[in-house]
C-alpha cells in the first residue's frame, strides 16, 4: 500500500524557507547598499554642464566619497547660461566644514580616466567662510578634456592615412611597370623611395621633440604627478583646517608647515613643465589648473603659519 503524504510533513521546509525570505528582506531594507548611513546636510550646486550626472551620482571631497546626488533639474531659461542645470546634493554632516565658499568644484571621471563622473569638490583655504544647509555653490566651466591617448590615436590614424595612401601610389606604379617594362627599374626605385620616406615620417612623428609628440609620451606621467601633489595638498590642507583628533595633532605639529613648504615647491616645479603644453592642449590646461588650485592652497597655509606661527607650535 502506497505511503501517504501530507503537507503538515513539509511544515520544517517551509519555515526555514520563509526565514531565508524574511533575511534577504531584511538585508536589502536595511543594509541601502549604496546610500549615505548618518545625518546629512542638503546643499546645492548651480553650473552649466552636467554630462553623465544623475540621482544617485556620487559626491566625492578631496578624493572621499562623502555624498549623493538626489536631483538634477534645468533651471529657467531666464537663468544665467553659466548657471542653467541646478544639482541637489546631500552630504554627510562630519564633510560639511570642510567645504569652503571658494572650494574647486567640478564634475569629472571617478577614479578612472573612463570611470563614471562624480562632483569632485576641493578643500578650501581656512580664510574662506563655510558652508551651512541650503546654501549654493557654484562650479565653475566644465571642460571636457582630451586625453593624451586621444591625441596618440589621431597621430595614428594620420600615419595610417599616409600609409594607406602610399600603396595605392606603390600599386599605380607596379601597374605601369607591367605596361611598360621600360620604366619597371625606374617605377620600382621610386615606389622604395615613398617607403623610405614613410618609415622616416613615422619615426620622426613619434620620436620628435614637438609639442603633440612630447605630450603623447609625458602626458601619462604627468597626470599621475598631477594627481599626487593635488591628492597630497588636499590632505595638508585638511590637517590644517582640523582642530581635533589624530588630525589636530598632526596640525600642530612643526612638520606640517615644513611639509606644505616642500610640497609647494613641488608643485611649482612641475607647474612650470607642464606651462609648455598649457594653450596647445585641452589637458595641459586642465592640469595646469589643477596644480594652480593646489598651488594656492599649500601657499595660503604657509602665509597662514607666517601670519599666525602659535598656531602650528606643540606645547
Amino acid at each position: 500500500m502506497p505511503r501517504v503524504e501530507h503537507w503538515s510533513q513539509l511544515r520544517i521546509g517551509l519555515i526555514v524557507l520563509v526565514a531565508i525570505i524574511a533575511g534577504v528582506a531584511a538585508v536589502l531594507s536595511f543594509a541601502r547598499i549604496g546610500a549615505l548611513h548618518g545625518k546629512t546636510t542638503r546643499l546645492y550646486l548651480v553650473t552649466d554642464m552636467a554630462s553623465g550626472v544623475l540621482n544617485g551620482t556620487e559626491v566625492w571631497l578631496a578624493g572621499k566619497k562623502v555624498g549623493l546626488v538626489r536631483s538634477v533639474e534645468l533651471r529657467p531659461p531666464v537663468s544665467d547660461t553659466a548657471e542653467r542645470i541646478a544639482i541637489a546634493m546631500d552630504v554627510l554632516d562630519p564633510y560639511v566644514r570642510y567645504i569652503r565658499r571658494n572650494s574647486d568644484i567640478r564634475i569629472q571621471p571617478g577614479g578612472r580616466l573612463i570611470g563614471s563622473p562624480v562632483i569632485y569638490i576641493e578643500v578650501g583655504t581656512a580664510a574662506a567662510p563655510g558652508v551651512s544647509a541650503g546654501d549654493t555653490l557654484r562650479a565653475g566651466a566644465q571642460v571636457q578634456a582630451r586625453s593624451g591617448l586621444a591625441d596618440a590615436s589621431s597621430l595614428g590614424d594620420s600615419l595610417t592615412e599616409i600609409a594607406t595612401t602610399a600603396s595605392t601610389i606603390r600599386s599605380q606604379f607596379d601597374s605601369t611597370a607591367n605596361d611598360l617594362s621600360g620604366l619597371a627599374r625606374t617605377s620600382s626605385r621610386q615606389a622604395n623611395a615613398v617607403h623610405v620616406a614613410l618609415d622616416n615620417l613615422s619615426d620622426r612623428a613619434l620620436a620628435s621633440h614637438g609639442t603633440l609628440a612630447g605630450f603623447v609620451r609625458d602626458s601619462a606621467r604627468l597626470r599621475a604627478d598631477a594627481a599626487r601633489m593635488s591628492a597630497l595638498a588636499d590632505s595638508i590642507g585638511m590637517a590644517a583646517n582640523n582642530g581635533s583628533g589624530e588630525i589636530g595633532r598632526f596640525r600642530r605639529d612643526s612638520t606640517l608647515v615644513l611639509q606644505a613648504r616642500q610640497t609647494l615647491v613641488s608643485v611649482a616645479d612641475l607647474r612650470r613643465r607642464v606651462a609648455r603644453y598649457a594653450g596647445r592642449s585641452d589637458e595641459g590646461t586642465v592640469l595646469a589648473a589643477q596644480l594652480d588650485r593646489a598651488h594656492a592652497q599649500l601657499d595660503s597655509i604657509v602665509q597662514d603659519a607666517k601670519t599666525h606661527p602659535l598656531r602650528y607650535i606643540t606645547f
